[in-house]
C-alpha cells in the first residue's frame, strides 16, 4: 500500500473524513413515488374487501358511508329481520 492510501485509510478509519451524502434527484424521486401511487388512493379495494371480509358485530348497516354486515349473523338471525 502507498503511503497516500494508507493515510486516507486512517483518516476514514479515525473519522476524521466523512463522506458527503448524496441527495436524490427530485424529479427522480417524483417518478419513483409515482410508479407506487399511480392507480389513485385504492379507498374503493379497501371498502370491496371491509364488505366482503366484514366480521364485526353488524346484522346489517352502514359504517362511514359503506355498507357492511355479518353474513353468519343475517343467516342466524334471518327468521328475526
Amino acid at each position: 500500500m502507498s503511503k497516500q492510501k494508507l493515510q486516507k485509510l486512517m483518516q476514514q478509519m479515525a473519522g476524521k473524513k466523512k463522506k458527503k451524502v448524496k441527495k436524490p434527484d427530485l424529479r427522480a424521486e417524483a417518478l419513483r413515488g409515482r410508479k407506487y401511487f399511480s392507480k389513485g388512493s385504492g379507498e374503493n379495494d379497501m371498502v370491496k374487501q371491509a364488505q366482503r371480509n366484514y366480521n364485526g358485530s353488524y346484522i346489517s348497516g352502514d359504517l362511514g358511508g359503506v355498507e357492511v354486515g355479518n353474513p353468519s349473523y343475517k343467516k342466524y338471525y334471518k327468521g328475526l329481520i
